[in-house]
């Protein structure tokens, strides 16, 4: 009688444990995603569901699917509240412009202009002003709203560009082609896509991201976006062993991830 009863307990006990192995395993086996949050201005402070995961440019792995909040925070700007979903297996991109609040362009913020392929012989002018001496290869200059005239032999070659707070911002001031008159402003390709989207081969440059496939060469203004070519006046090319593209293609894979497209 004894043993038919310890036999029953044992029977439960073991029936027990694996009711509770089981919700275990599940929970593990749940399907995740990841988030690669950038802004402009980098370095904001960022948030997913009001938990702190550091300053942007930053990867969130392993995030459950569905929909998350992310709140970006940056000194001076105004607080940018986004609303996310992540897909199982899949990263997706978000990409903010912050706003500047009343002191992120006021006072004594400043931020700093880096001039590539500033033609031989040059003359350089700063919102009118004629810059006199070697032109340093990085510039501290107010924040906000600025005008670059460089004057050559073939004629001027003229840039407005906006300095934020504590960013760099590299303009190319080549002389522009007869009807081009796309940005010339390049950024560093890890502050809007995840590493492991482009890569560099000798002078050949792949970027793939958000269904787009965009092939290129360093140098070359010719860049061949989902097979049709678009000139842009700031060539991909490389910076401190960093890829820097045109702006104006960054924005591009990012704005179309981040509507879905």
């Amino acid at each position: 009688m004894m043993g038919r009863i310890r036999a029953g307990l044992t029977s439960v006990l073991l029936v027990m444990a694996s009711v509770t192995v089981c919700p275990q395993r599940a929970g593990a086996e749940a399907p995740s995603g990841a988030l690669y949050v950038t802004t402009l201005p980098s370095g904001a402070d960022v948030w997913v569901d009001g938990t702190y995961v550091g300053r942007a440019p930053v990867l969130v792995d392993a995030l459950p699917v569905g929909h998350h909040s992310l709140t970006i925070t940056k000194t001076g700007w105004v607080v940018q509240e986004v609303d996310v979903r992540v897909a199982s297996g899949a990263t997706e991109m978000s990409s903010t412009h912050l706003v500047a609040g009343p002191r992120a362009l006021a006072g004594d913020a400043a931020g700093t202009l880096v001039l590539r392929s500033l033609p031989p012989g040059a003359e350089l002018e700063l919102d009118g002003v004629s810059l006199s001496g070697p032109i340093p290869q990085g510039m501290t200059i107010p924040a906000g709203r600025h005008r670059l005239t460089a004057t050559t032999a073939r004629g001027k070659v003229t840039r407005s560009v906006t300095i934020l707070p504590d960013t760099s911002t590299e303009v190319v001031m080549s002389e522009p082609r007869e009807g081009d008159t796309r940005s010339a402003i390049v950024a560093p390709a890890e502050d809007y896509l995840p590493t492991n989207n482009f890569s560099v081969e000798g002078n050949k440059v792949v970027v793939r991201y958000g269904g787009h496939l965009v092939v290129g060469y360093l140098g070359a203004r010719q860049v061949r976006v989902d097979g049709t070519t678009t000139s842009y006046d700031g060539a991909p090319q490389t910076i401190d062993g960093k890829l820097y593209l045109p702006l104006a293609l960054l924005e591009k894979l990012a704005d179309d991830s981040s509507n879905g497209h």
